[in-house]
This record gives structure tokens, C-alpha cells and sequence, in this order.
């Protein structure tokens, strides 16, 4: 069963990511660094100098962009991760691998105290920045075989992944590596005594091999972990525990469909928010789950967002965007916002789709509006 339900939530991670990665056109990422906004436009990547107003453009697949600790920014796009320091891209040779069915290798970024910058895709691997050293943690997997193999019929189509996905990995305050092992299960890695621990599909996961989409830890030391189609789960005092969330008033008001997690948050006074694929958005207040707005089906709440005055922005692909403050939740319902990123200078910007800046937004707060950003004028 844990295998059966690897092979399923596989497919459901590609079509997330074709979803939500995949932009024709508009911004399907930016984050904000030294008075620049990088842009991924999915056939392009581009910096926008905000003093200047400049926007420089770069002919290349850019998807997942990440920002790190030394100022660099990674690019995961097709066939080629790159970084940008010293004022140009660089492309690394870094061991990614690719599904049959997509064409985003680069799943996720992430850091760890140490400066190693961990890439995932069907294999997990480290850069060190120091050193250029490249280092494969979790070789790629291949799909097992079922035995003995089907037969095809009419044409010999392969419709599922040609090999494992590696989700995430995440740093715990404890220095603890937690990732998912392909067609297996978590994995936590404690990289001071090289001792792993790994807690497969029959051990709380509903008899399926999981695979996370984001990982936080709380301010009461909680590890929470969102999966691809099996919800929201959270680490506490040597247990997992996961909700059934119920079925229960307005059609506008319940959480159902699918459990795929896409963004996790704790806000400032530690409650944890989640946004579910095609099922809305939720928040625990510490001792119970509330639904928040209208992101029915087959809307997808894509991002959360808390900026410095504790607004939390739902960020949304076709069904608007969602600003809750002060117990209020306020939409704005034409907008497709998928990414948000605030200045130092306190400017909130908003990309997505639409817009006279092809899908880059900024927002005004005296008169709570979303204005397409004016690029070059």
C-alpha cells in the first residue's frame, strides 16, 4: 500500500507542481534583495531595480528562486540550476533529476546553518558555497516494477513518474535534517551522530509513503509538516498527529477536496495557518481548526503571506486575494496573486497573472487597493 499510494501522491505533487509553478505569463515567483526584485517568469528570469525603475531581462527557464543567507540567488529552472552573485548568473552542475511529465527538476531550495544550499528534485543534493563541492544526499529512486509488469494494449504510454520525488528539506532548531525518503517515508537525520530515523507509510501516514510540499517548526518547538494529498501533520513529543476536518457548514465555509498542503505559516501570535489545494484555507489557534474565506473548488490558495504590520495576505490563483487583519478577512476578488514580497521601506508587492505590468502588483494601503506596478515608466 505504501508504494501503490508513493506511485499516487507522485502524480499529485507533478500536477501541483505544473499548477502552481507553470506561468504563461505574469510572475509565478520574486523575493526581494538589496533594492532588486528577481523575477521568475517561467521562459525568463529578471531583475528589477526599484530606485531606478530598470528591469533587466534573462533568456532562461527560471521556476523556483531562492534567496541566500550570503546574498546569492538560486535558480531552479529546465535542465539547469543557476545562481546570481558578483552583478551576473552562474550556471552549477548540480545532479538534479527530472519526472516523466514534467519539466520542473528543481522542486524545492532550502539552507541549513552550515551555508549548504540543498536542492530537491528526484535526487537531494548539497552545494557549498565555499568550496563549489557537490555532494548527492538522496540518490534518485526509480519507481519500482510492479511484478509482474503490466502489458500495454495499444500503446506503450508510461503515465507515472519515471522516478522518486524528494520534497523539502528542513533544518530543525535542533540541527536535525528532516526530508522524505522516495516510496518510503520522513526521515529525521541527525547529522551529529550520522543517526537517521524514519517513520514509513504504516507508521501514522495513513498507509501511504508521504510526500511533504513544506516543513515549519513552531514557537513551542512543533514540527508541522504539509503533504501532497494527505494534509497537515505535526511532530509533538515523539508522535505525529493529523486532523480529520469536518464537513460542516456553508458551502463557503468547510474545508473538503484535496488535502494537498501548498503553504504552511505561523504567525507572530503562534497560530498556524494552511493552505489546502482545491479546499481553502485553515488556522489553529492552538486548540482548534477554523476555516478562513472562500477558496472553494476549484480555486487553489497558493501562498501566505505575513507582512510587518501582521496582516496576513492569502495569496490565490484565480479566486482573488485575501487580506485578514484584525479578525477581518477582506477579499479582493479580480486578482490572481500568487507571490508576495515587503521592502524595508515597507512596499508590498504582489505577483501572479493580469495586469499592466504583466502581473506584477503593488499595493496602496490608503485606499486598500491593488495597483498594477508601472515597470520602466
Amino acid at each position: 500500500m505504501g508504494r501503490l499510494g508513493a506511485l499516487l501522491c507522485g502524480v499529485c505533487l507533478l500536477l501541483l507542481l505544473s499548477s502552481c509553478q507553470q506561468q504563461p505569463k505574469g510572475v509565478g515567483q520574486f523575493i526581494y534583495s538589496d533594492g532588486y526584485l528577481h523575477l521568475c517568469r517561467g521562459d525568463r528570469a529578471e531583475h528589477l531595480n526599484l530606485a531606478g525603475n530598470t528591469l533587466e531581462s534573462y533568456p532562461f527557464q527560471c521556476q523556483v528562486m531562492y534567496l541566500a543567507k550570503n546574498g546569492w540567488v538560486w535558480s531552479g529552472g529546465v535542465h539547469a540550476v543557476r545562481v546570481y552573485h558578483d552583478q551576473e548568473w552562474h550556471e552549477v552542475e548540480l545532479p538534479i533529476a527530472g519526472n516523466l511529465g514534467t519539466i520542473h527538476e528543481i522542486q524545492a531550495w532550502s539552507e541549513t546553518t552550515d551555508g549548504l544550499i540543498w536542492a530537491s528534485s528526484a535526487a537531494l543534493s548539497t552545494y557549498d558555497p565555499g568550496t563549489g563541492k557537490v555532494t548527492v544526499i538522496v540518490p534518485t529512486l526509480v519507481v519500482p516494477t510492479p511484478t509482474p509488469g503490466p502489458k500495454p494494449e495499444f500503446f506503450d504510454v508510461i503515465t507515472l513518474p519515471s522516478v522518486g520525488d524528494v520534497g523539502p528539506a528542513f533544518e530543525a532548531a535542533d540541527g536535525a535534517l528532516w526530508y522524505n525518503q522516495q516510496f518510503d517515508g520522513i526521515v529525521r537525520w541527525d547529522r551529529t551522530t550520522d543517526q537517521k530515523q524514519l517513520w514509513a507509510a504504516d507508521d501514522g501516514f495513513q498507509g501511504y509513503a508521504p510526500i511533504p510540499t513544506k516543513f515549519i517548526q513552531t514557537q513551542d518547538g512543533d514540527i508541522w509538516m504539509g503533504l501532497v494529498h494527505r494534509g497537515v501533520y505535526r511532530w509533538r513529543n515523539g508522535t505525529w498527529q493529523t486532523w480529520v476536518f469536518p464537513n460542516e457548514g456553508s458551502a463557503h465555509h468547510r474545508l473538503q477536496g484535496d488535502f494537498t498542503v501548498t503553504d504552511l505559516l505561523e504567525d507572530r501570535a503562534g497560530h498556524v495557518w494552511v493552505a489546502f489545494s482545491r479546499a481553502g484555507v485553515a488556522v489553529w489557534d492552538g486548540s482548534k481548526w477554523k476555516a478562513v474565506g472562500d477558496f472553494d473548488s476549484p480555486a487553489t490558495p497558493r501562498v501566505l503571506f505575513e507582512d510587518s504590520a501582521g496582516t496576513i495576505w492569502i495569496g490565490s490563483q484565480q479566486r482573488g486575494v485575501g487580506k485578514y487583519s484584525n479578525g477581518t478577512l477582506t477579499m479582493f476578488p479580480k486578482l490572481s496573486i500568487v507571490t508576495f514580497a515587503e521592502t524595508p521601506d515597507h512596499r508590498l508587492f504582489g505577483g501572479g497573472l493580469g495586469g499592466g505590468s504583466d502581473g506584477l502588483f503593488l499595493y496602496d494601503a490608503q485606499s486598500n487597493q491593488w495597483k498594477p506596478y508601472p515597470i520602466g515608466q
